[in-house]
């Protein structure tokens, strides 16, 4: 915003949302700055809360689903993550000691635990290793769709920090696949740690082209991103997306009231995070994060660190999304 200050003049400040009318064309700006700018049309933008339909009772079998979610073990997940050093990908080195390389191991091992089919994505050489993104898959009923969940694993490298930028909406990855292992969907479920998203979302980009290329792409139903999901003080959460998708973002809405503390929050249009890479192929896509107009402090920074975070918080959107995901597909408890 202060680069392209010169060139421009914000006509519109919510959230996370910025809209700046131009003194020049888009064109003409040096291309470092276009690059990072969007163009937009004003019916496109809303920031605020999200509509409220008609008030319906909650599923029994959706609130015992919720109540599986364990804000301790959550937590544990984060801190696990958190605790790995830098988890930058921009790092030159991601051998066995780097911090990113660390992450993507703790997340492998973890997913394989809960019986997971995992699969390291790797879509970039790197001097000592590959930079990698981490999925995890169970297969659902023949000829069904697929849901998946996303959030980033690395950080912009300060030494265990970035806990909640993003160990927090990782780990809310990890404890969704938890409580999903008791399960049986109808879709298929596809977990994923992505890499690379503070060095302009390589990992989900990378990811999109690869499923796209084999074909899987087109069974994805439904996107959940997590990113900063444990940093707030007025329990609002924003549900971002893009207006073609709004009606979606509205029914999230209703079930964070349904299903949990939190008052839901529309932001529009996506930008700057993992979901953006699967709203531009068309899917149904929208990013769980902490109000933006009371996000973390620490906001890349080296004091984001584990002790400033809010568990409960955190819960209540892994909450949220379960309940997102029996919405979309039928869940049948496994017997023991």
């Amino acid at each position: 915003m202060e680069e392209i200050s010169p060139f421009s003049t914000t006509v519109y400040s919510a959230g996370r949302t910025r809209l700046v009318k131009l003194s020049l064309p888009l064109a003409e700006l040096p291309r470092e700055l276009a690059k990072n700018l969007r163009p937009v049309s004003p019916g496109e933008v809303y920031n605020g809360p999200a509509a409220k339909g008609e008030q319906k009772a909650a599923d029994p079998d959706v609130l015992a689903l919720t109540a599986k979610v364990d804000g301790r073990r959550l937590m544990g997940y984060a801190e696990t993550i958190t605790l790995t050093g830098k988890r930058s990908a921009a790092q030159l080195d991601l051998s066995a000691a780097s911090g990113n390389r660390q992450a993507m191991d703790h997340i492998a091992g973890a997913f394989a635990g809960m019986g997971y089919a995992v699969e390291r994505q790797c879509y970039k050489d790197r001097k000592a290793d590959k930079e990698c993104n981490i999925v995890a898959r169970r297969a659902g009923q023949p000829g069904g769709k697929a849901i998946l969940i996303i959030g980033h694993m690395d950080s912009v490298g300060y030494e265990n920090a970035g806990a909640d930028d993003n160990a927090s909406g990782s780990a809310g990855v990890l404890e969704m696949a938890k409580v999903l292992s008791g399960y049986r969907s109808d879709h298929d479920l596809i977990f994923i740690a992505a890499n690379g998203e503070e060095n302009g979302l390589t990992g989900s980009y990378a990811c999109v082209k690869k499923m796209k290329a084999s074909g899987e792409l087109a069974r994805v139903a439904w996107v959940i991103n997590m990113d900063m999901i444990a940093w707030n003080r007025d329990g609002v959460i924003e549900i971002e997306t893009n207006k073609e998708f709004s009606a979606l973002a509205d029914w999230v809405g209703e079930q964070a009231r349904l299903y949990t503390r939190l008052q839901p929050h529309i932001a529009m249009p996506a930008w700057g995070s993992d979901h953006v890479p699967f709203l531009e192929a068309g899917i149904p896509t929208y990013l769980s994060i902490e109000h933006w107009d009371d996000h973390t402090p620490c906001y890349h920074q080296a004091c984001d660190k584990l002790e400033t975070l809010s568990w409960d918080y955190a819960s209540d959107i892994v909450r949220l999304n379960l309940a997102v995901v029996a919405g979309k597909t039928r869940l049948t408890p496994l017997k023991l």
